[in-house]
């Protein structure tokens, strides 16, 4: 299974991008955060097993950081 991450900058600039792992998806929001100049214990960076538990009962994944930059993670294809 691949993951889709959308990421919605303060700024208004949106992004996206197809990862194969959720380690792969966990290593660029932490350096999302760090890019962005913030603490990832501040900011609560995911886990990949906290990630995986919230998409065993859930559709998709959904974080804000403190500047309201916001990431959605949800697993592709969608309905596999």
């Amino acid at each position: 299974m691949k993951y889709l991450l959308f990421v919605n900058f303060s700024s208004g600039l949106k992004h996206n991008s197809e990862y194969n792992t959720l380690s792969e998806v966990c290593e660029s929001i932490k350096q999302l955060i760090q890019d962005e100049n913030f603490d990832i214990q501040k900011e609560k960076a995911p886990s990949v097993n906290s990630i995986k538990k919230h998409l065993e009962s859930n559709d998709d994944y959904f974080n804000q950081l403190s500047n309201d930059t916001w990431y959605h993670i949800q697993p592709y294809p969608i309905f596999g």
